[in-house]
């Protein structure tokens, strides 16, 4: 959807982000959670699922938040019951790795079972990326090796090639803090921002590429730590800042489906620089609809430090 350089009253979390379509449901599953209207809550997600048609980044963008939003309950019935839907084998696979994020070590037989879900998936509609998406997700989870991973890796951009989900999966399993190093994190940017259009679902990767090394370097503590603002008055991070700086904010430049967390991760960056002041205009398109990440590495409440920075930059 067109950002419309549209401005709101209040300030939420929106998983959704502008999708209204995937907001309706989305409340409808936090609201009933787990009790009743299981039947209903079934048909919205096939409706709106099926909606997507081969719109590859909405759908992953919409099975996300439905995997957040439904009951792990309803996630397993509905992939025990209906084996033959690619829909429902792949977010009950999308839950289990939702879910796997949070643990310390995640569970062998539910991602083994997210892992057949996947499977099952890939035969039903072999033209869809989202599957091998949610295997490198589950496999980036378990520390594999690039033997396992890179495979998958190929299976999805050969049918996507700009696959927002799939870029920051791999962006977090090669950089240093994972399975990669900065030289591979460096090279694997390097080539996406040779191939792919400035508009394209990847538009925001370096910008949380940036971010991840800023936090990162924070994480380390010591000197380390004092010194890692000084990572945004590198050229490669200021030319970055200013290139998004410049076009993102602009009604209808990006339109993918996760252009307002794209924004958001632009908005936090140019406050971590130290440029809070040239925020104005990317606060004003992101309209209040704020992401949990980045903004809940300041403080812990995203809302609060959203708010606050969108205060000072706005006026």
């Amino acid at each position: 959807m067109a950002l419309l350089g549209r401005r709101r009253s209040t300030t939420r979390l929106a998983p959704e982000l502008d999708d209204t379509d995937l907001g309706k449901v989305r409340k409808r599953l936090v609201e009933r959670g787990s009790s009743g209207g299981r039947s209903l809550a079934v048909a919205m997600i096939e409706q709106l699922l099926r909606d997507t048609g081969r719109d590859w980044d909405r759908r992953a963008h919409r099975l996300s938040v439905l995997a957040e939003s439904a009951s792990p309950a309803l996630q397993r019935s509905w992939a025990e019951e209906q084996p033959q839907d690619p829909d429902a084998q792949l977010l009950f696979a999308w839950g289990v790795l939702l879910r796997a994020r949070y643990e310390e070590q995640p569970v062998p037989g539910e991602t083994r079972e997210a892992l057949d879900a996947c499977e099952q998936a890939v035969g039903l509609r072999p033209e869809d990326p989202t599957p091998w998406v949610v295997r490198l997700g589950l496999l980036r989870l378990w520390r594999r090796p690039g033997a396992e991973v890179f495979p998958l890796w190929e299976e999805i951009v050969r049918r996507d090639p700009w696959h927002r989900e799939a870029h920051f999966q791999m962006l977090g399993y090669l950089s240093p803090w994972e399975c990669g190093s900065h030289a591979q994190t460096v090279d694997f940017l390097d080539r996406v921002r040779a191939g792919a259009a400035p508009t394209a679902p990847t538009a925001g990767l370096e910008m949380a590429a940036l971010i991840d090394l800023y936090q990162g370097t924070l994480d380390q503590g010591g000197l380390e730590a004092l010194t890692a603002v000084h990572l945004w008055s590198r050229p490669n991070a200021v030319a970055a800042l200013d290139r998004a700086l410049a076009d993102w904010p602009r009604p209808g430049y990006l339109t993918h489906a996760a252009a307002v967390a794209d924004l958001n991760l632009l908005a936090y960056a140019l406050v971590q620089a130290k440029r809070a002041g040239e925020a104005g205009e990317v606060f004003r398109a992101i309209g209040g609809l704020a992401t949990a990440y980045p903004w809940a590495l300041e403080n812990g409440d995203p809302l609060q430090s959203f708010g606050g920075w969108q205060q000072r930059a706005t006026g």
